[in-house]
Order: C-alpha cells, then sequence, then structure tokens
C-alpha cells in the first residue's frame, strides 16, 4: 500500500535508534545511554526521507533531512514500518548523508 502526505507533508524515518519516541544513544562500549538527559533532549535530529507530499519543493525521497528539534509527529506504522512526519518549513537542511550535528 502506497501512502502520501498531503500538501507540504513530509514522512520519514529516524536515522538514529529508537524506541517509543525515545532515542537511543550508546557509547563505544555499548553502554545504553538515556536520551532524557535535557543535554539530549533539545537536538535536532535526522531523518530519512519516505514519501513527500505534492507541494514538496526541496526535498526528494531518498534525501537525508534534519528536522527541528520536536518537529515531527508521534510515530505512526505503515507497510510494517515506524515512520514520523514533519512540514518541509521544519526542515533544517537537506543532504546526500547524515552528518553529525553534536
Amino acid at each position: 500500500m502506497a501512502i502520501q502526505p498531503l500538501t507540504d507533508g513530509i514522512f520519514f524515518k529516524f536515522v538514529e535508534d529508537n524506541t517509543g519516541g525515545r532515542f537511543i544513544n550508546s557509547t563505544q562500549s555499548g553502554i545504553i545511554v538515556s536520551s532524557q538527559a535535557s543535554d539530549q533532549s533539545n537536538l535536532a535530529r535526522w531523518g530519512h526521507v519516505t514519501a513527500i507530499g505534492p507541494n514538496v519543493t526541496d526535498v526528494q525521497v531518498g534525501d537525508y533531512i534534519l528536522i527541528e528539534s520536536g518537529m515531527w509527529t508521534q510515530g505512526f506504522k505503515a507497510n510494517e514500518e515506524y515512520l514520523w512526519k514533519t512540514d518541509e518549513n521544519k526542515v533544517l537542511l537537506v543532504s546526500d548523508k547524515p552528518t553529525a550535528t553534536y
């Protein structure tokens, strides 16, 4: 089943591991560090674009986007994978690969 966001919507998957909307960060040795710490909660996040609305002009399917902190919906399941939605005006930059932002 193909799905498409309306107007300037963008569906994406987060690049970082997450569960239940909480990001999973770990040290080099594999220790999981909670992302609920205040220094982690206000970061922009990278997403991989899976679908775009008909009015989206600067983003293509397959692009990596850096999304303003917290400017995405709760995740939803579609076609057996979790997706999130943001709007084109919440995208800070577009890249062919994600790069570290912190």
